[in-house]
């Protein structure tokens, strides 16, 4: 089975429309004839936890806890049902193909997924930039190595923490003060 995993629920029914009949639709995935499965992630599923996640102590602010700086990045589920879904595809899936958004979020949310759920197989990206069907399978027909897009991602997680090292320690530093 092949797993396509769209960034969003239209994009996601973009590429099973592209994609051979019949359709089989259900709450969180779309069912494609020819043994394809387009999941998605409806934005981000997934988010940067907060300081208390990593020490207790950091539920209450406190200016001698400033940096707060973690060694090991958490990130915590924000819609299980989702997630849960993409959990048990994977475990069939001969290959998926990475349908984020064409730009560094984009990219990122899915790899997090991916990532996340320790998947290591095969993964294609498909970079759709217009829902119309036959542009769609124009690209479908285009798919490249997701490895292509490595520093994509990269930056965008980079960003991501610079985020919330800047939002979390000034929040709290400036409350504080």
């Amino acid at each position: 089975m092949r797993l396509f995993i769209a960034e969003k629920p239209s994009l996601a029914r973009a590429i099973a429309d592209a994609l051979p009949a019949p359709q089989k639709r259900a709450r969180t995935h779309i069912e494609c004839g020819g043994a394809d499965v387009v999941a998605w992630c409806a934005g981000h599923i997934l988010h940067t936890a907060p300081p208390e996640a990593y020490a207790g102590e950091y539920a209450i602010w406190r200016l001698d806890h400033l940096p707060i700086v973690p060694r090991d990045w958490r990130l915590e589920v924000s819609v299980p049902d989702l997630l849960k879904t993409i959990a048990r595809l994977l475990k069939t899936a001969a290959r998926v193909v990475h349908a984020g958004d064409p730009d560094r979020e984009g990219q990122l949310l899915v790899d997090e997924v991916l990532h996340f759920l320790g998947y290591r197989g095969p993964v294609d990206r498909l970079l759709v930039r217009d829902l119309n069907p036959q542009a769609v399978r124009r690209q479908l027909a285009a798919l490249e190595p997701n490895a292509n897009y490595r520093r994509l991602s990269e930056s965008a997680l980079a960003r991501q923490k610079a985020d919330w090292l800047y939002g979390m320690n000034m929040t709290r530093l400036y409350t504080l003060l």
